[in-house]
């Protein structure tokens, strides 16, 4: 399979054509988005998402949200370690993972603001 890049909310091109990414590349980028996707942004679904803001005040749901969120990617096998921490001065989850796939493992370091 294979995805069109998304960059920094873009897509970026080459020689006008979009560029895709195919294996862990393709799976980190669906990662990412799904991690990026709060609940009820989705307009064909507004049932998707995480719910940061509910996550304020129920760490231990937030936590288990996003690791369903990362389990629930295609090629994603598991988890090896998951750990998530609020900054309460910037107001964001950094969220920190190692993930196996079908392609091999992967970390993930992301940053959400809420």
């Amino acid at each position: 399979m294979s995805d069109i890049l998304a960059k920094d909310n873009r897509l970026p091109m080459y020689n006008g054509d979009f560029i895709l990414v195919q294996g862990i590349d393709e799976i980190k980028q669906h990662i990412v988005t799904a991690l990026n996707t709060f609940y009820t942004d989705w307009l064909l679904d507004y049932t998707k998402g995480i719910d940061y803001q509910f996550g304020l005040r129920h760490s231990e749901f937030l936590e288990h949200d996003c690791k369903n969120q990362i389990l629930g990617v295609e090629g994603v096998t598991s988890l090896v370690n998951f750990n998530m921490e609020f900054d309460r001065n910037s107001m964001q989850w950094d969220i920190k993972s190692g993930i196996k796939t079908v392609y091999g493992r992967l970390e993930i370091n992301e940053t959400i603001r809420v």
